[in-house]
């Protein structure tokens, strides 16, 4: 992201950490909308080596000062305590950012790696444990730790009241409903996770702006905010966007744009109050983000369905989940867009109605993995979108048609040693990924 573009964001642990959310949970999101279970990781588990204590010039004394004052002015909540600023060092700001990156999700994000990749929605090799660390350390000069409680902020580098602003936010946003609880109660989902952190970042990028524009930016329309976001990340597409796929680039994109939008169209409507309400009882799914006026008019197909395989099958033909996670419908577009255009990816997503991806793998520790992804569509012809759009993705990915059934209801794919079913049965649309055998016989188990 070029610097003047940059964003002030939330640690990027986190935003990957919401990516793994659901990678070890089995059971499908409950359906009633209400606050995160109570269960968080342990206390011990988040423990930190303690920063350094070093004193704020007078300069940045002053600059936290009235960052934090303006925060809660804009945002309407007062403070509880005092929230510190910490500077660092490139070094030590690294550091800090990898020690993030393992107490909070270190392993789960390298069981989501696995997932990814074989369900061929990542390149072999990815690590996004690694990527989590590294991308922390040179994304952001400043980011609010929800462990230490405290605004970080790099050395030698310019900080604005606006960036601040942002950062005492999520710090508000702490004292006020917990990030931690919120961010790391189990369990989670990757969709429902995406949605939690849509909130978080829409809420502080639109006070952000509030200030910056001396309310020239409530002004604007719902679609113009959502436009103007997305055009900040343009560097960001050419720069990032040619390393990593839609999935990964698309999905850190809709936190900001499609958060910001959702949040200022809460706000608009209930006022500061009824976001609030959106941390005690946040959204479901991406797609009550991506489509707000269904989310505000409680509309009765935006309650995600619940998805489930029967895993008790697997078991008994010697597979063991090792992952497993609902992709929402912004996983769906942020996938699709890998071989459709953004308009084309957006409108086949549209009509998600659940889904649920699994990753397993033999009990006898050899073979292939085997990749299952079961959706569900609010009707059957957005079903046959889906269908469509997917086997187009695979189609211009280039891999070679192998089977299609005389009904054109399933297609099969090869490529590099392994084959995807695609399966359609009414609403349903099935994504099978691995060995020729294992695919076609998990196919008969996923329909049952």
């Amino acid at each position: 992201m070029s610097k003047g573009n940059r964003l002030a964001i939330l640690t990027i642990v986190f935003t990957l950490l919401f990516v793994l959310a659901g990678c070890n949970n089995r059971r499908s999101v409950r359906r009633v909308a209400g606050a995160y279970p109570a269960t968080v990781v342990p206390a011990a588990a988040r423990t930190l080596p303690p920063l350094p204590v070093r004193p704020l010039s007078p300069e940045l004394a002053e600059l936290r000062a009235r960052a934090a004052t303006v925060a809660a002015a804009t945002r309407e909540l007062a403070w509880d305590s005092d929230v510190g600023m910490t500077e660092l060092s490139g070094w030590e700001y690294g550091t800090r950012s990898r020690e993030m990156a393992e107490v909070l999700g270190g392993n789960d994000l390298r069981a989501l790696s696995r997932l990814g990749i074989a369900g061929g929605m990542l390149p072999e090799g990815t690590d996004l444990a690694t990527l989590a660390a590294s991308f922390a350390a040179v994304s952001a000069n400043a980011t609010y730790s929800p462990l230490d409680k405290q605004v970080l902020l790099l050395a030698d580098k310019n900080s604005s009241d606006s960036l601040l602003t942002h950062e005492f936010v999520h710090a508000l946003q702490d004292q006020h409903f917990d990030l931690l609880n919120l961010l790391l109660a189990r369990p989670y989902s990757f969709d429902r996770a995406e949605a939690m952190f849509a909130v978080v970042e829409g809420d502080a990028v639109g006070v952000q702006r509030r200030v910056d524009t001396n309310g020239a930016w409530e002004r604007k329309s719902l679609d113009e905010i959502a436009r103007a976001e997305d055009e900040r990340f343009n560097d960001y597409r050419q720069e990032v966007g040619r390393l990593f796929p839609p999935l990964l680039t698309e999905t850190f994109i809709f936190r900001y744009r499609d958060g910001t939008r959702f949040v200022e169209a809460v706000r608009r409507a209930r006022g500061e109050k009824g976001v609030d309400e959106l941390f005690r009882h946040p959204p479901q799914s991406s797609e009550q983000i991506l489509h707000p006026e269904k989310f505000l008019s409680n509309a009765p197909d935006i309650v995600p369905r619940n998805i489930e395989l029967d895993e008790s099958i697997f078991s008994a033909n010697n597979w063991r989940v090792v992952a497993s996670t609902p992709l929402g419908e912004t996983g769906v577009r942020g996938l699709l867009m890998a071989g459709l255009s953004t308009k084309d990816a957006a409108r086949a997503a549209a009509g998600w109605g659940g889904d649920r991806a699994y990753l397993f793998e033999s009990a006898k520790g050899r073979g292939t993995p085997l990749f299952v992804w079961k959706t569900v569509w609010d009707k059957p012809e957005e079903a046959m979108e889906c269908f469509n759009a997917y086997n187009a993705l695979k189609r211009n990915s280039g891999n070679v048609s192998k089977d299609a059934s005389n009904d054109g209801a399933q297609i099969i794919w090869r490529n590099a040693q392994r084959s995807t079913i695609v399966k359609r049965a009414g609403d349903t649309v099935l994504i099978l990924r691995g060995a020729d055998a294992d695919v076609l016989a998990a196919l008969e188990n996923s329909l049952r």
